[in-house]
Formats: C-alpha cells, structure tokens, sequence
C-alpha cells in the first residue's frame, strides 16, 4: 500500500520517502537536425527536506495524496534553421537560450489515480544562459562541424520567472496499462500556454500513481499525444516586460496552435531507470517546419 512508503509532517501531510537524482538530456541531434530546440539539460533532485524552501507554500497538493519534493536546474537553447549567417534571418526564429532553478511539489492520490505537479520557475532569459559558448564548443569539439554564427542577434537578456500546474487522470488503468488524461497551464515572463493531452504506459511497470519506487524491475513503453494553446513564447517574442531584443517574431508570425506526440521506452532496473523517448510537434512559426528531438533521462534512488 502506498501509506507504507510515507511519513507525515507536524500538519499530517503525507510525505513520500523517495529520494532521487535525475539527469535529462534533449538535443536535435537524435533526429539529425540542428534548429529550433537544439539542446535542453535539467538536472532534477527529489527529497523530503526540500519541503522546507520558503516558497513551496505557492504550490497547492491534492487532498489525501501522497507528496515528494523536487529542485531542478534547467538550460535551454533555440536556433533558427541556419547557424552559419551572420546576418539576422528575418521571419525565422531568433537565437535563445535561459536557465532556471525550478521548485516543485508533486502529489498522487494512489486510491483516485490522480496527479498534480505544481512548480515556480526564477531564472533568465538571453546571454546569460551561455547558449552561444556552449554550442561553439561542442562544435568546435566534433570534427567537421563549423562554427554557429548568429548569436549576436539573440534574444536579449531578461527576467524569466513562471508558474506551473500540470495535472493527470487515470481513464484506464490495469496491470499493464495506464491510459491517462493531462492538462498543463504555464503563466509567466516567458512562457504563457496551456495543452491537453492523452498518455499510454504499456508493459511491466508499478502504478503511474505509486510515487515511491518499489518495483525492482521495469519496462514499458511510453506514447502520448497533445494540443498546446500558445498566447505567449519569449523564446521568439522576447521576455513579456523587458522588449531589449534586436530581433523577435510578432504574435501574427506564431502559431496559436501546437500539436505534439512523443514515444519512448523505459527500462528500470533496482535503484537505477533510464528512458529514451522521440518528440515531434508541428510548425511554431507561420511558415516554420515541424521539428523533433531525442530524449534521455537517468534516474538514481537512494
């Protein structure tokens, strides 16, 4: 039963024991493309003592669950279709890059099948998140690869802070299967969207909505498909507030409506999990093209 693998605080909140390190690694390069989303590297931990930050009162649980408590650090890094111009490449998406510390509280209701991740996000947008050094010197590191130019046109610098709330249903659910149904709202500096989408986990596998890891080994097959509604991407329009860009896109030159799918595999074996997974999502920008990339995370319990 879940409640074996709980403690609860001094206001009777259930705790989850579980404590992780997670490495996830996203780049183009596994659909042999280098646009758009190039790269992405978030490093996630989970732990009781993480319930103490001062700004975990800002995230909400579901009553009755079970929580765990998480800080990721995040960088992110966009490209238009060409790093090889040193001019600006009008009606393509600009060079971004940010970082951020994300704060996070996930809660499951075991009995309900029911999951709600809430998160706040404080970091920035623009040439501090070192996009520019970082690719010149994996390019410069890979023989035959030239040198990206074009940074100097990237977005510019600025606040990014966002805010969360990512919650998922059990339609189906058996031994081998989940079926599950999402919906994520994102409101902030530089992301303002919302998508609603459907998850299929099929193989050996413990419940989606077991929090702790008590299954010793594990392999199943991950497939999800979604909508996004988009009101805002700084990625291309530049942070909501600051405007210091030298080139960002209009709202008219981005798409309002995003679909996406992503398939994947995961293997999970004692205290150690790694899942590799393919993302694909239909054209951002007005007479943009449909871009995808490869997933990897590594997971380690304690």
């Amino acid at each position: 039963m879940p409640c074996a693998f709980a403690q609860k605080d001094s206001s009777g909140v259930k705790i989850s024991t579980n404590k992780f390190v997670r490495l996830n690694y996203e780049n183009d390069f596994f659909t042999q493309t280098d646009d758009y989303y190039t790269q992405g590297i978030k490093l996630e931990a989970v732990n009781p003592v993480f319930r103490y930050s001062p700004i975990m009162w800002l995230l909400p649980r579901l009553n009755n669950s079970t929580v765990q408590y998480g800080l990721s650090a995040v960088q992110d890094c966009f490209t238009p279709t060409s790093i090889t111009s040193n001019t600006i490449l009008y009606g393509d998406r600009p060079f971004a890059g940010y970082v951020y510390l994300g704060h996070y509280k996930t809660s499951a209701n075991y009995y309900k099948k029911q999951l709600l991740t809430s998160e706040v996000d404080i970091g920035a947008i623009g040439s501090c998140a070192e996009c520019e050094e970082e690719q010149k010197a994996i390019h410069s590191a890979v023989p035959g690869n030239t040198q990206p130019d074009g940074w100097q046109y990237q977005i510019g610098t600025g606040l990014m802070v966002n805010y969360k709330l990512r919650y998922e249903k059990a339609l189906y659910t058996d031994t081998a299967v989940d079926v599950d149904a999402v919906g994520q709202m994102n409101a902030g500096t530089v992301y303002d969207y919302a998508f609603a989408g459907i998850t299929f986990h099929l193989g050996k596998m413990q419940s989606y909505f077991l929090t702790n890891h008590t299954t010793a080994f594990q392999l199943y097959a991950v497939v999800q498909g979604w909508v996004e509604g988009v009101a805002y991407n700084g990625t291309m329009q530049g942070d909501l507030f600051t405007h210091n860009s030298m080139y960002t896109l209009s709202y008219k030159q981005i798409n309002p409506v995003v679909l996406g799918d992503s398939y994947g595999i995961c293997l999970s074996y004692k205290k150690t999990s790694v899942t590799y997974s393919v993302t694909h999502i239909s054209n951002e920008i007005i007479n943009g093209n449909y871009h995808g990339w490869g997933h990897i995370d590594i997971t380690v319990y304690f």
